[in-house]
């Protein structure tokens, strides 16, 4: 089984040159690739470099490293010859480095140099930086460092032994937070060339730092906004992913073209709660929906739903249908649909796969709901694609959804069936698809009863891999929490055998990165398998 890592149409470079570029690397993703991690399928993740190799379809080179925990500048070269280039100014000590980070400790002194030794690997490393402070609160203070050296955690280091430990860096005696802040806002080389990274926002205004619900969104926030610098108002993708979907705690916060919506899974929506996203709708200038999920499908009244306005909003309603998009994909969105408002976006890149990948295709998509993936495929040029799903609604939305993309509708199909019942026909008549979309329920009641993924995994992988033509692909994808990563490849494993399939490729998607990040737990397990002749 491999890993994989699809394009991102969102990412963007923060400076290009002939020789360089730079990102601004978000909070929680390594440099590069941690081979610690290789062997261990539900945690593995590509670094930085690996994914914009991948995006840019080109090989880089490591220049210098920032930690998992930093934030700001990081540069890859484009060639070997500049990688030594840049490599070779920072070994000659002429780049001059510009880190802010907060501290919650107070210092005497506004500004000061640390000379002092460094262990790193049983060998003493000489180490100083300048120290200099930008800003005071009543409870946070903003500091910028100028590392004369490169040493590891030399910032972190030097600033606890200053007294002023950063703020969430408990390995080095900081004080206690959800996350660390430190940012590497500028770097200048000696041949001229400057480049900058904007700070965070609770740099610049350091009480936000006191709520710390609303400094976790922002944080969140944060690193979309380096990732996604340039996403256009319209888009569709996740904005804050504060929730421990094993514990069904927390709070998610996606962005559907011109609305939010909050959805949270806290028991109770207290005043202050209220105030902390009033702040955040005017920090983002959208209106924002409210779903309280802890008490979905028990609230008669619906007040598990409601809206937060922006100061300067100028509607006093918001809209229940709207039109939102995936790069040029238009969607219509719908806020009294039930628990969904139309489009999945943890499968935001495997639509985009779709519309790349299924030029004069046959495709099939199973539990097609609002007919994502299809709409996907008829744009990618496939002969024909076929949605099942039981719910007409759903299918009517979804032929909503061709109609916003200018797509005949008439040279598709829309099946109200069941999905399991449709394929086990495919199946007994020979019928055969090049690309098969399987997204199923964890739970749901069919023809044939009850249907549980746990007790059903292998029968709908044996019938959708039957129904592929000889070098067709399945998409199959579950949120079902209890599946490991492993649990589904050894099933995929299981079936090619039974099946005598001597040729499968299997890759493992790799969650988007406005999901979850390296370390964590998908929530989402998607599978890309592939019959090879």
């Amino acid at each position: 089984m491999n890993f994989l890592r699809l394009n991102d149409y969102l990412l963007t470079i923060l400076f290009e040159n002939e020789d360089i570029i730079a990102v601004d690397k978000p909070y929680g993703i390594n440099s590069h690739t941690n081979d610690s991690k290789i062997g261990n399928f539900d945690f593995i993740q590509d670094g930085l470099i690996e994914t914009f190799e991948r995006q840019l379809s080109r090989k880089l080179y490591i220049v210098h490293r920032l930690d998992q925990t930093t934030t700001g500048v990081i540069i890859f070269a484009k060639s070997p010859e500049s990688a030594k280039k840049y490599a070779d100014y920072f070994f000659e000590k002429e780049v001059k480095k510009t880190y802010w980070f907060v501290t919650a400790s107070h210092s005497a002194a506004d500004q000061f140099m640390i000379d002092q030794i460094i262990v790193h690997k049983a060998k003493d490393l000489e180490a100083q930086t300048k120290f200099k402070v930008i800003k005071k609160s009543s409870k946070f203070e903003l500091w910028q460092a100028n590392p004369l050296t490169g040493r590891n955690h030399q910032i972190r280091i030097h600033a606890q032994a200053a007294g002023i430990p950063l703020l969430g860096d408990e390995k080095y005696e900081g004080a206690v937070y959800p996350f660390l802040c430190l940012h590497n806002h500028r770097i200048e080389f000696p041949n001229g060339l400057v480049i900058t990274s904007e700070v965070p926002k609770y740099f610049e205004d350091l009480t936000l730092l006191e709520n710390q619900i609303l400094a976790k969104a922002l944080f969140e926030t944060d690193r979309r906004e380096r990732l996604f610098a340039k996403v256009e108002d319209n888009q569709c993708f996740r904005l804050v992913h504060n929730k421990n979907d094993f514990k069904d705690l927390g709070f998610t916060i996606d962005q559907f073209g011109k609305y939010l919506i909050l959805s949270s899974y806290t028991e109770d929506w207290t005043e202050s709660d209220q105030k902390t996203f009033f702040y955040y709708a005017n920090y983002m200038q959208k209106p924002i929906y409210v779903r309280l999920m802890h008490n979905r499908g028990k609230d008669a009244a619906n007040k598990s739903q409601f809206t937060i306005l922006p100061t300067k909003s100028e509607a006093q309603t918001l809209d229940t249908v709207w039109v939102a998009n995936e790069k040029e994909t238009k969607y219509e969105m719908r806020s009294d649909s039930g628990q969904s408002f139309g489009l999945f976006l943890d499968q935001r890149l495997q639509r985009s796969w779709i519309r790349e990948n299924t030029k004069d295709k046959l495709v099939l998509n199973l539990f097609s709901y609002t007919c994502g993936f299809s709409v996907a495929a008829a744009l990618g040029g496939a002969k024909e694609v076929t949605s099942v799903d039981t719910n007409k609604n759903v299918l009517n939305w979804g032929r909503k959804n061709f109609e916003l993309n200018a797509i005949d509708t008439q040279k598709h199909k829309f099946l109200c069936r069941d999905s399991i019942t449709f394929l086990e026909q495919c199946r007994s008549k020979n019928i055969k698809y090049d690309l098969i979309i399987c997204d199923p329920p964890s739970f749901s009641r069919g023809e044939k009863g009850v249907f549980k993924i746990e007790n059903n995994l292998e029968t709908l992988l044996t019938t959708c891999l039957s129904c592929l033509t000889d070098e067709g692909d399945l998409l199959f994808s579950t949120n079902f929490e209890n599946f490991f990563v492993d649990d589904i490849r050894k099933a995929i494993l299981k079936v090619q055998s039974e099946l005598k399939i001597k040729n499968l490729v299997i890759d493992c998607i790799h969650s988007a990165l406005d999901f979850e990040l390296a370390g964590k737990r998908a929530i989402l397990k998607s599978f890309l398998i592939r019959k090879k002749l």
